[in-house]
């Protein structure tokens, strides 16, 4: 292993940290680094004077984390001839004959990120759904289109996509914002909007709010990253799908650690999955037409998987008998209360196993499984996997 004179490995980390998922990322490679090191880790800040780490290899590296990088810079990175991890590559950085594309790396599924979010948007019975890609129509923002769209489409649905920003509105928001509220009142309403990234889902939020359009009665948003620097200063508070990052950035480093020991591991490419929607205002509301049902399904969705609720409670807010209640229930949802109830709880139980390391017993005694067994059965079921081959795929690399 490649070490500085101390001994201690010298890690080099060439990933911006503008975004969420990055610093997450980040994160994540601290924690492995105050478990397994000591490390010692270089980061590009990118601030004004900043002092650049230009001679890599006369400092003494040991392994480098990069993202995304200019041709040059990868084959500066590559001709220095020591481990290195890809954390969200551009896809040409994967391809044969780029001086990086043999070393293995760590992906954000975006294509899944948009099914995760039309399944959010379906759940809650939209009928209309619209999509907003990012102003710089970047490769990650079409593919989380093109998950949401697919998704929608295949249940029966159809999406309307904002055009991509002129070259004029993509250096200026102030250029671009009449257009967009100009869309945005175009659109049917109610309808679920699902945007790229938070950043975009913000601007579409202070669209509406300019436009007079009603969040989220008319227009729920949703976004990407959970970055609370965003998400919970807009309004109203923005709704977001979350990645579980900083467990993929450990687990990047512990990859990094291997190969800075000299094991041999074969190259690969593996993904962060969406994890779950952490909802927020610009969600809370539902697409169902009957009052008493949408009640009784915003209470669920509210309760469920974190406190013990049953059939007899959401019955009571119809103020019906039971038969009546199931019945209207499941003519509108689609499931019975039961089914929708079990539904909420195991999306808990899936964020619990992705973000968490509590016992499958903890988890089940959480979301009010009154059995370990009977809650593994029931996931079996429902996601043809056990609770450990889940927690396996999405937390970590294959």
């Amino acid at each position: 292993m490649t070490a500085s004179r101390s001994g201690i490995p010298q890690v080099i980390v060439l990933v911006p940290l503008a975004l969420k998922g990055h610093r997450d990322c980040f994160e994540g490679i601290l924690r492995y680094a105050r478990v397994n090191g000591p490390w010692r880790l270089y980061r590009r800040e990118g601030r004004t004077g900043e002092q650049r780490l230009r001679d890599m290899k006369r400092w003494g590296c040991s392994g480098i984390i990069t993202g995304a990088c200019t041709l040059r810079e990868a084959r500066a990175i590559a001709g220095i001839r020591v481990p290195v991890v890809l954390y969200e590559p551009d896809p040409r950085m994967l391809v044969d004959g780029h001086p990086l594309s043999k070393y293995s790396c760590l992906r954000v599924d975006s294509f899944a990120t948009g099914e995760h979010a039309a399944r959010f948007f379906l759940d809650r019975h939209y009928e209309r759904f619209a999509f907003v890609g990012g102003g710089q129509d970047m490769y990650w923002s079409r593919e989380r289109g093109e998950g949401f769209r697919k998704t929608v489409e295949a249940a029966g649905g159809t999406v309307s996509e904002y055009r991509a920003s002129t070259a004029e509105e993509r250096h200026d928001w102030a250029i671009e914002q009449p257009r967009m509220e100009a869309w945005l009142k175009s659109l049917p309403k109610p309808v679920a909007l699902f945007a790229a990234m938070d950043g975009r889902a913000r601007q579409v939020l202070d669209a509406c709010l300019d436009a007079g359009i009603s969040v989220p009665e008319e227009v729920a948003v949703l976004g990407v990253d959970d970055d609370p620097l965003i998400c919970e200063a807009t309004f109203p508070t923005l709704s977001s799908i979350q990645h579980n990052s900083e467990h993929a950035g450990y687990l990047l480093a512990e990859h990094l650690d291997k190969l800075m020991r000299g094991k041999r591991l074969r190259q690969r490419v593996d993904w962060i999955k969406p994890t779950r929607v952490v909802k927020r205002r610009s969600t809370e509301a539902t697409a169902i037409a009957d009052k008493q049902v949408a009640r009784a399904c915003e209470y669920i969705w509210r309760e469920a998987g974190h406190q013990a609720i049953g059939v007899t409670d959401v019955v009571s807010l119809f103020g019906s008998s039971r038969r009546y209640a199931e019945t209207r229930f499941k003519t509108v949802v689609g499931r019975t209360i039961m089914e929708e109830i079990r539904r909420v709880k195991l999306e808990r139980v899936c964020a619990l196993l992705s973000e968490t390391n509590l016992s499958i017993g903890e988890i089940a005694q959480q979301c009010d499984f009154a059995r370990e067994s009977h809650l593994a059965f029931v996931f079996r079921k429902q996601h043809n996997m056990t609770m450990s081959e889940y927690r396996a795929a999405t937390r970590r690399l294959a």
